[in-house]
């Protein structure tokens, strides 16, 4: 019986091999695993199997303490040399802003404006320090004025409302600066 099982074990060791990208440790493992089924294709008795299958761990053994331990080392010495490579290029380097930061890029990419003919003011969302959003608007002579007004009362309320969303409404504060652009020429 429990020679079925191993070898029912082996089989399924053997045939049902994932497939993933080779390497030296895997080619060790696939060729103890071809030699395991040569050995069991010419096995007559139960002995020979069982012969056959501690054979197949003796050489799994070689393969993890050999080809597979090499292959370990040298993940591990790129995973290192890799974050040394990565601290001298500040480009590659992860970066995680502030939460002013984050509030400040989501609500200028939902409310930056250009000024436009039939609307002729901009209107743009910048970090003033790291708990102040300073909404920046700048405006024609020829700007309805109320309708400005009501625009910079709507972005002050989508950021006061984000803010809330993200749980930092306690601590954020919101300044305008509103100007006459300069003449075009």
């Amino acid at each position: 019986m429990n020679v079925r099982f191993l070898f029912a074990l082996c089989s399924l060791l053997c045939l049902g091999a994932p497939l993933y990208a080779q390497t030296s440790c895997s080619d060790c493992f696939n060729a103890s695993d071809a030699e395991t089924r040569k050995c069991l294709d010419n096995a007559i008795s139960a002995g020979d199997k069982v012969a056959c299958l501690e054979e197949r761990e003796t050489r799994a053994k070689v393969c993890r303490n050999s080809e597979c331990k090499v292959e370990r080392e040298e993940r591990e010495e790129s995973v290192t040399s890799n974050a040394q490579s990565t601290s001298g290029r500040p480009g590659l380097a992860p970066y995680m802003p502030t939460e002013g930061e984050w509030l400040a890029l989501v609500m200028r990419a939902g409310l930056r404006r250009e000024a436009s003919p039939d609307q002729p003011y901009s209107l743009d969302i910048v970090l003033m320090d790291p708990e102040t959003l300073q909404i920046v608007v700048r405006y024609q002579p020829t700007a309805n004025r109320d309708k400005m007004n009501q625009t910079i009362a709507a972005a002050r309320e989508a950021i006061r409302s984000t803010a809330k969303g993200y749980g930092w409404d306690k601590w954020v504060k919101i300044r305008e600066n509103v100007e006459l652009s300069s003449a075009r020429k």
